[in-house]
């Protein structure tokens, strides 16, 4: 079934295919990684479309502007902004600008649903709505203030609620999932939902 429309802007923060998910070099090889780290965006951008956003790829590589732009999604460059914290301004921006919500959503969820997604996106139209991930970082942000002060990196989700403490935390084990490291990907694809990353742990 088709979601009705919602109105919000989802951006998709993606790095270079190339170089993601060095810290699994130890259990995957280059090639794998970088099957891995396309194959896990590529999910996470049609699952937030699916749960009815319009999504923008954040990228300063070539190689994944042209993967976005091949499966549909524009692609807001890296390069015209000075960081994912001023990336994440001209999205939210943009979004407020046209009368709709907005939220940046990590690329890494290989547990996530479109439901999932389609909660707390319909969660923003009450405030802000903060993710964490498993480590304490922020896997998904939402809301419609466009001056939403960002602060991404290690940390990060104490700083996002500390900035808006009357947001919304929808603290989900499917939403917290991401796979920075080698137990992280045991962990995801064994459990319910994880079967699609067998695949990615044969031998290449």
């Amino acid at each position: 079934m088709i979601p009705e429309p919602i109105g919000i802007l989802a951006a998709i923060p993606v790095k270079p295919f190339g170089v993601a998910k060095a810290r699994l070099s130890s259990q995957l090889s280059p090639e794998q990684r970088a099957r891995l780290g396309k194959a896990i965006a590529a999910r996470t951008a049609i699952l937030s479309r699916q749960a009815g956003a319009e999504v923008v790829v954040v990228t300063g590589d070539d190689g994944v502007a042209v993967w976005a732009t091949a499966l549909g999604f524009t692609v807001l460059p890296e390069g015209a902004v000075a960081s994912l914290d001023a990336a994440a301004r001209a999205v939210a921006v943009t979004a407020t600008a046209g009368g709709r919500h907005w939220a940046i959503v990590h690329a890494d969820l290989p547990l996530a649903t479109a439901g999932d997604l389609r909660t707390v996106f319909a969660a923003a139209a009450d405030g802000a709505v903060v993710v964490p991930s498993h480590d304490g970082g922020t896997n998904v942000l939402a809301g419609s203030d466009p001056a939403f002060p960002f602060a991404y990196g290690a940390g990060s989700f104490h700083r996002h609620l500390a900035a808006s403490p009357r947001a919304t935390v929808i603290a989900h084990p499917r939403l917290a999932m991401d796979l920075d490291t080698p137990a992280d990907l045991a962990h995801a694809s064994q459990a319910r939902g994880g079967s699609w990353l067998a695949p990615f742990l044969q031998p290449s």
